[in-house]
């Protein structure tokens, strides 16, 4: 049989292997794809909104790993769960942030930044009710005497307090706050008097 007789009898079987052939070429990636694919690096990425002072166990919840290319990763970000450290977000995070090291505080105190403090002051609702609904958490802290008003303390922030909402006019509270720690003097000095008034801020 002449090779030209051959080839004509297993054409078709010639002709499937490299169909095969050049099918797996195209699958099998090149070394530049190879070194593409090693270069990604594992990056925590948030799946829900978190707000401010979200607790280490909730954003554990919230966030999955996805690959990403060293251009898009973020300085300081987080590569696995075990990274996370313990305490609270500084700042809220929206769907799709990366979470980095410094998204976390020790507790909600240290979010607020440096200087600092904590204090638990006893308010009747008219003092901080008002502010707290219609403005939120940061408010101004104010010394009111019969001789005037003086803010004592800027953007201080509620950490703590009843919900306002089932609140009564006369009712008394624990309202905690964070406050910069050179108004902590003045502050005690009008909480003990019973002069402390909230103004939204």
């Amino acid at each position: 049989m002449t090779l030209t007789a051959s080839l004509r009898r297993h054409w078709v079987t010639i002709t499937a292997f490299f169909l095969v052939l050049v099918g797996t070429l195209a699958v099998v990636p090149r070394g530049d794809e190879k070194a593409d694919a090693t270069k990604r690096l594992p990056t925590l990425v948030v799946t829900k909104a978190l707000d401010e002072g979200t607790p280490t166990d909730l954003v554990r919840s919230a966030v999955e790993v996805r690959d990403l290319d060293p251009e898009a990763r973020a300085t300081g970000a987080l590569g696995s769960l075990d990274d996370i450290p313990e305490g609270v977000l500084v700042s809220g995070h929206v769907v799709g942030e990366q979470l980095l090291a410094s998204s976390f505080a020790a507790d909600e105190v240290a979010a607020l930044g440096p200087g600092f403090v904590s204090v638990s002051i006893r308010l009747d609702a008219q003092r901080w009710v008002g502010p707290f609904l219609t403005t939120g958490d940061t408010v101004d802290v104010f010394d009111v005497s019969d001789t005037g008003s003086v803010k004592i303390a800027a953007k201080a922030v509620i950490i703590e307090a009843p919900p306002a909402g089932e609140v009564g006019p006369r009712d008394e509270s624990i309202v905690s706050m964070g406050v910069p720690s050179s108004a902590l003097p003045a502050v005690l000095s009008a909480a003990s008097s019973g002069r402390i008034w909230l103004v939204g801020a």
